[in-house]
């Protein structure tokens, strides 16, 4: 008896740990991303080697399955279908037709993206030597990467939310000119070089408010659960704890709430609750990778000031 019991408390715990990642999967949206456009940068040094506006949708789709909410096409399949289909490239970067290949792919959401920048300017010089490609020299190199994304939803053609992203890395050192005729796109050395760190920056702040945006005003999503405390107050600028890194975006609004009191557990001194009073709602008006500058959109009263450890919540 004991063993048959064994036997199917066995079988059943293996079926639910077979069960729910499929009930989890239900609770994401699936998602497609077609390759970026480069038709806006206006400096182009890298050749035509690099495939841009694919890597860039590569890298999105890689840091969308990181997060963890989202089923995503792969792009042999996208391709696929926009061959089929005979959707030429007007085609993808209008919203309509771009939902027509979601619908056709299966999905409730779209991105469709475009790079506005990608850049990588020097300052200083770097000696070649023996004529191979490379060299040493004193550099200050800065890469910079502006993204600009839409999400459409398929089943209206509506865009629900354009969605920038940057990303910027400069530093000074002892540099090694690169041939970036060698380097392949989205490999691991490109991953290490100031470019690479510039554009996974700017796809992460993507993938970032797209989460936000995707789920927003669903119970217990992203855009519900963004909550900050603000680190610096005065005058009307307010500094908050939260920022690209956490799906914060310019022109957001937040609600303060001012902390009048901490409730204690008499015992244990545990702080178990907080006394706070809403006191002014705050605009994003520049975001970095750890924080958001805001400024104040409306007081509800003098009573209380905005002040450092106040809590925030995006409204």
């Amino acid at each position: 008896m004991n063993k048959k019991f064994l036997l199917l408390l066995c079988l059943l715990l293996i079926s639910s740990v077979l069960y729910l990642p499929t009930f989890a999967a239900e609770k994401q949206y699936k998602i497609a991303v077609l390759p970026f456009d480069d038709g806006s940068i206006t400096e182009r040094w890298w050749g035509s080697h690099w495939e841009v506006g694919k890597g860039v949708s590569d890298e999105l789709v890689s840091a969308l399955l990181a997060t963890k909410r989202f089923r995503v096409i792969e792009r042999e399949q996208i391709n696929k279908v926009i061959r089929e289909q005979d959707f030429g490239a007007g085609g993808r970067v209008d919203p309509s037709s771009a939902a027509r290949i979601g619908k056709v792919l299966g999905v409730q959401l779209l991105v469709m993206g475009r790079v506005t920048e990608f850049s990588l300017k020097s300052q200083g010089a770097a000696v070649g030597i023996g004529g191979r490609g490379f060299g040493l020299g004193i550099k200050t190199t800065t890469a910079r990467v502006v993204l600009d994304a839409r999400l459409v939803e398929t089943t209206t053609a509506e865009i629900k939310a354009a969605i920038p992203g940057q990303g910027e890395k400069k530093n000074t050192n002892l540099a090694v000119v690169k041939d970036w005729n060698a380097i392949a796109f989205g490999s691991n050395d490109f991953q290490k070089t100031n470019l690479g760190i510039a554009l996974r920056d700017a796809v992460n702040q993507l993938a970032n408010g797209l989460v936000s945006q995707a789920y927003q005003g669903e119970p217990g999503e992203a855009s519900s659960a963004l909550t900050g405390t603000v680190f610096y107050a005065k005058d009307n600028r307010i500094i908050i704890n939260i920022g690209s890194n956490d799906g914060v975006q310019q022109g957001m609004v937040f609600l303060v709430n001012h902390l009048i009191d901490v409730v204690k557990d008499p015992d244990t001194g545990e702080v178990v609750d907080e006394i706070t009073e809403p006191v002014a709602e705050i605009s994003v008006i520049e975001v970095k990778e750890k924080t958001s500058t805001c400024n104040v959109i409306s007081k509800f009263n003098n009573k209380y000031p905005i002040s450092v450890k106040d809590k925030v919540r995006l409204k």
